[in-house]
Order: C-alpha cells, then structure tokens, then sequence
C-alpha cells in the first residue's frame, strides 16, 4: 500500500502557484500536461486561487494503472505552511488500514521543511522578444537554459503568483527543498512567473493553460474533508523522518 501511494505521489508532478502577497486574482486556471518527463502524459490540472488560498486538483492519466481517471486533490494553506494532498483509495484498500469506510488517504507536508529558499537556478534566462496569448491572457516567451545546456521555451505570466512546486512525496528519494522543480521553474526564484506553456526545442508542448475562469471560488473547495486515513507518518518514516 505505501508503495502505491508513493507511486502515486511521484506521479503527480503537483503545481502550487505560491505568491509572496496575496493575490488579486481569483478564479480557476485549467491546464493539460503532454508529456514532461514524469509519466504526466494525459494529465490535466485545475488550480483554484482565492486570495492566498489554493487548491489543485489532478486527474491522473492512463497509465496510472488503478489510479487511472482518479482525482487527487492538494490544498495548501499559507497560513499553516502546509499542503495536504487527498487521494482516491481503490476499491477494498480501507480494509487493509482497518477503515472499510474510508475516502481515501491523505498526505500533509510541512512546506517550511520541505521548501528550501527561493532562489534563482543558476541557468539563464532569455527574454525572446516575442508575445502569445494563451488562454486569453497576454504572456512573453523566454527561453530557459538549465546549468547543463538543456534549454526550453516558456512564455510567462506575471498576473498569477508565483509558480513552484514543492515537494509533494514529503522528501521520499529527495534531499532539500525543490529538488524535484525543473530548472524552468527554479529559474525565476521569487519573482511572479507563471508559465501559460511550457515547450521543448522541438516544439513538443509539455504543459498549456488551456482556459482561465475568473468566476469566484467557493470556500468550501478549500476544506479538508473527514474519511481520510493520514498517511504522513508512515511515508515520513520510509523516508528517514524530519
């Protein structure tokens, strides 16, 4: 079971827009991730933003095996530092952690251990000159190039936060904060970056904003619902605790 789950965690390569300030905007972004180096081919995303407030939500891709078509929900709360990701559990999972009933299970991670500080890669960065509108919003194309000379294109937005991802597998296989952050993301450091699309040298799109809605978000989308089993503990200890 545990192994499942952090097959799972690391599946899910979880994006949290985390701004500095709180932010203006308020609605939903949707995006679709094809192909980025994570087993994240078919996943799609929808980000729920409400003041410093975030919920994302992860349906995961076919080749998830049971988890296929399943939504993983991650709700980070500023407040706490935390993001507690909530898991579908297959059918007859409850009964193996004495819980028949339950929902699923539930991850919590202490963002302030597990996210190191927010500095700049030391990749580069180019500006390209050039403009897109993405989902009906305007953004500039860069070009990112990591301290190996792998490069991608991304064009970026400033009107939603910041973006990272922090690590959702609560350290397991990863040592420090960020490890697991392509270095597109690193490269901004605390600036507000947020990629509307994401491309390879190619020209293969690995992640796109597919819309944004600016319709407002309910409260309730950011609770914590009973009927999880904590899982926290036991994935903490497979990975040398704290």
């Amino acid at each position: 079971m545990t192994r499942m789950l952090a097959s799972v965690l690391t599946l899910v390569p979880l994006a949290v827009a985390a701004p500095l300030a709180a932010q203006q905007f308020e609605g939903t972004v949707n995006m679709k991730m094809t192909g980025n180096g994570q087993n994240a081919e078919g996943m799609t995303m929808r980000m729920a933003m409400k003041g410093d407030q975030q919920v994302t939500i992860i349906t995961l891709p076919a080749n998830s095996g049971p988890m296929a078509g399943q939504e993983v929900r991650a709700i980070m709360d500023p407040k706490a530092q935390t993001v507690t990701t909530l898991i579908p559990m297959p059918p007859g999972m409850g009964a193996m952690v004495g819980q028949p009933d339950a929902k699923g299970m539930k991850m919590i991670v202490d963002l302030s251990k597990t996210a190191g500080p927010a500095a700049a890669s030391k990749g580069d960065i180019k500006k390209l000159g050039t403009t897109q509108k993405i989902a009906g919003m305007s953004c500039d194309d860069y070009q990112i190039t990591d301290e190996n000379g792998k490069s991608v294109k991304a064009c970026i937005t400033s009107s939603l936060g910041r973006f990272v991802l922090p690590d959702m597998s609560g350290g397991m296989g990863r040592r420090g904060g960020g490890g697991g952050q392509p270095a597109w993301v690193k490269a901004f450091g605390d600036r507000p970056a947020f990629p509307l699309k994401v491309w390879s040298d190619d020209g293969s799109t690995n992640m796109e904003v597919t819309s944004v809605d600016r319709s407002p978000v309910a409260a309730s989308l950011f609770e914590i619902p009973d009927g999880y089993v904590d899982m926290s503990g036991m994935m903490r200890g497979r990975s040398g605790g704290r």
